[in-house]
């Protein structure tokens, strides 16, 4: 997943609309709810997840991190993905799984880590930087994160994040499903070709070697969540919709 967007606001209430970018070939299951008891995509390769929620109000997203210099570097359990499920399936607090992570792979690590939980009168998030090593609760108001660090500046998280702060939907989608590629001065410079980092800076990829897989939206309160998904195909159609409700168990 290469683009996520997290809006805290009051009430309390949580958005949370997420790109998941990833090889055609790569198998992968859309949204569903697993036998394990949680709400997710899942990767059929290694088993995990980009993206997931359970009843209980555990929620976790992960992104890779383009650099060069972290191609080969270990990630803890050999598998982004495999973070997100083993938070979900745990009965860990954020802060202390982020702490296990940290101690598991003790170098700059190719991942960014999203963590929270829902409790009944509060939700918790924090993000976790594997190559930086940083740790940061997430405050009230919009946050964006791509394949650097968190509110990393590039053009299409600089659209995001100002589409998260006037949390209307229609906004956030129009930025989640654009298909606008940044001018050549303001690509990042991240280790791969100009013309992937060109392709790449759009919200939504297209592509029959590399593409956006699908987007998901995600709305939360401390009593229900609320949970919309799309698969695209490499040209960027759209495929299929989900949708899933349910109010929280505790």
């Amino acid at each position: 997943m290469c683009l996520i967007g997290i809006h805290l606001g009051t009430g309390p209430r949580l958005l949370i609309t997420a790109n998941r970018d990833e090889f055609a070939g790569r198998p992968t299951m859309p949204l569903h709810w697993w036998q394990e008891g949680l709400l997710a995509g899942k990767d059929l390769q290694a088993g995990g997840t980009w993206l997931g929620i359970t009843r209980s109000g555990r929620f976790a997203a992960v992104t890779n991190v383009r650099d060069p210099a972290l191609r080969t570097a270990a990630v803890p359990f050999g598998s982004r993905g495999l973070m997100v499920k083993t938070f979900l399936l745990s009965d860990s607090d954020p802060q202390d799984y982020a702490q296990q992570m940290l101690a598991a792979v003790s170098e700059a690590s190719p991942y960014n880590l999203i963590l929270g939980r829902i409790q009944m009168n509060s939700i918790q998030t924090l993000w976790l930087g594997g190559r930086s090593r940083a740790l940061m609760p997430l405050q009230a108001g919009s946050h964006v994160l791509s394949n650097a660090e968190l509110n990393t500046p590039w053009p299409k998280a600089r659209r995001l994040k100002a589409a998260l702060a006037t949390e209307d939907e229609e906004a956030i989608d129009a930025v989640m499903h654009s298909q606008t590629l940044a001018s050549d001065d303001e690509l990042p410079a991240t280790g791969v070709s100009f013309g992937w980092e060109k392709r790449l800076s759009a919200a939504l990829i297209s592509g029959e070697d590399y593409h956006t897989r699908s987007s998901t939206l995600i709305r939360l309160d401390p009593q229900k969540a609320s949970i919309r998904e799309i698969t695209w195909s490499p040209s960027a159609s759209a495929m299929a919709t989900l949708h899933e409700h349910f109010e929280f168990t505790r």
